[in-house]
């Protein structure tokens, strides 16, 4: 059997309640259980956690090294948990993963951050520039600060072990050796022969909130617009404050934190966002010096605006759950496959491999195709890893979470390891894309095919226990939905 080179996971969500990756313990004994009180518990890992690295122990035995992990971003929520909540839950995936001579994965771990660990890039590149500059002669000029790395892994900046995400792995027993590669927003791996070419990035420049600051920099100064669209390292420069402020830092903020944070988690739902528009634009008109008689038309006025407006930032694409990657989605994961990524491999590679396979995440909604994307020669291989939160009260069917396994000839296989079910029954552990380089034949994927037994230990116990903590999570969020709407619909005075 092809060995296993890497293995990609993402959208963790270590720390936040919805993750099924963060136990759960009842606030109030077994009633507390039933109506959906729960708290987090960051101390124990979860069964889901335990199964899963079973699983990839068994699959990974025997080879000559196990298999280096690769994070594709939203390892810990720090949008929405505490840090210290968040590093302790992924201490407990450490201490299983990484820990001492029976490992599942290798001492090399690559490391691409998202949106809700972004605050991990800024404290990663800060530490990288702080090296550089200890290092740079005196009198030599000081190049600026870098926005983006390299893509491929020889050609990063020298790993710093005082970075915040290398420091939370080195600290647990037995892991002092794991080095840790920080690359963002795109990791390269390419074959030998460079025909073929394997990107992973977490995936959140896809939808247009994250570069909201570049579209309001096209609207207000089109003539600072680039020729053939922005670039990578544009990208990040204009829109870093924004997603470091927003969707890394929330949990970090105190109770204005805990509140907005329950907005945003409100957002999708039509009635928290009809009183959530009216408590606000009451609360804006009201404290206004106009006359009183205008006051209701300014009151609706301002309200039909942040409606507007709000349905337009709910229209994230992981509320989207009936589809694996709505109309928008796709829109917006093509012009960023043409666009940006195809921009910087040529910029970087020389030029577009005839072979490309691009997995993210981001989304929580995995599956695998074969796109034509314009300025590439051959299909694009697409895998999404999905992602391990449930955040709706009602089973959502495009949402769950895989692994992506890769062999030394970057032939890519995605490992579904659990879905959400309309019945709550558990979903079967199953292969996704079980083909590779334009559809030739995948060994990896022939061989996998032939030694997962979804109804065989451990993929029956990663499929049971899913189901137990998913339908765990959908009382925890028909609870925190009750409270949200019984907050947003106390009038404001």
């Amino acid at each position: 059997m092809a060995e296993i080179c890497y293995v990609i996971l993402s959208d963790l969500h270590f720390g936040a309640a919805n993750s099924v990756l963060t136990s759960l313990v009842p606030l109030d004994d077994e009633a507390g259980a039933t109506a959906g009180h729960y708290r987090s518990d960051p101390t124990s890992p979860t069964p889901l956690l335990e199964a899963m690295l079973a699983g990839l122990r068994q699959l990974t035995a025997g080879q000559d090294r196990p298999p280096s992990l690769i994070l594709a971003g939203d390892v810990l929520d720090l949008a929405l948990s505490p840090v210290e909540v968040a590093a302790t839950a992924f201490g407990g995936f450490v201490d299983l993963a990484l820990a001492g001579p029976g490992r599942v994965f290798d001492s090399i771990v690559y490391y691409v951050p998202g949106n809700h660990d972004h605050h991990m890039w800024e404290r990663a590149h800060q530490a990288q520039y702080a090296a550089y500059l200890r290092h740079l002669p005196p009198g030599k000029a000081i190049e600026a600060p870098w926005r983006v790395t390299p893509m491929l892994p020889d050609r990063q900046p020298p790993a710093v072990a005082t970075d915040l995400f290398s420091t939370l792995i080195q600290r647990r027993p037995g892991c002092a050796d794991v080095a840790v590669q920080v690359v963002y927003p795109n990791l390269a791996l390419t074959a030998r022969d460079g025909r073929r070419c394997l990107i992973v990035s977490h995936g959140h420049f896809i939808e247009s909130i994250y570069t909201l600051m570049s579209q309001l920099r096209d609207l207000l100064f089109p003539a600072q617009c680039q020729p053939g669209g922005a670039s990578i390292a544009t990208l990040e420069e204009e829109n870093h404050a924004w997603i470091d402020f927003f969707w890394s830092s929330m949990g970090r903020s105190g109770q204005v934190g805990v509140d907005v944070s329950l907005i945003y988690a409100g957002l999708a739902s039509a009635a928290n966002l009809d009183v959530l528009s009216y408590n606000l634009a009451s609360g804006l008109v009201d404290k206004g010096h106009g006359p009183s008689w205008l006051r209701p038309v300014e009151r609706a006025l301002v309200r039909a605006i942040l409606k507007r407006e709000g349905r337009h930032l709910a229209r994230f694409e992981r509320a989207t759950h009936d589809v694996a990657l709505s109309p928008k989605g796709r829109a917006g994961l093509r012009a960023y496959l043409e666009g940006p990524l195809r921009q910087q491999m040529e910029a970087e590679l020389g030029q577009v491999p005839p072979d490309v396979g691009f997995v993210f995440g981001h989304t929580h909604k995995p599956f695998a195709e074969r796109w034509a994307i314009a300025g590439y020669p051959g299909t694009v291989e697409i895998a999404n890893t999905g992602g391990w939160v449930v955040d709706t009260a009602a089973p959502a069917l495009a949402h769950g979470a895989a692994a992506v396994l890769i062999d030394e000839q970057l032939n890519a296989v995605s490992l579904e390891l659990y879905r959400q079910t309309a019945d709550g029954a558990p979903a079967p552990v199953r292969l996704l894309a079980p083909t590779s380089g334009a559809g030739a034949a995948n060994p990896l994927g022939a061989a996998l095919a032939g030694t997962i037994d979804p109804a065989a230990q451990p993929w029956r116990s990663v499929s049971t226990a899913a189901a137990d903590l998913v339908a765990q999570r959908h009382r925890l969020q028909a609870h925190l939905l009750a409270r949200r709407t019984d907050k947003e619909r106390q009038p404001v005075g």
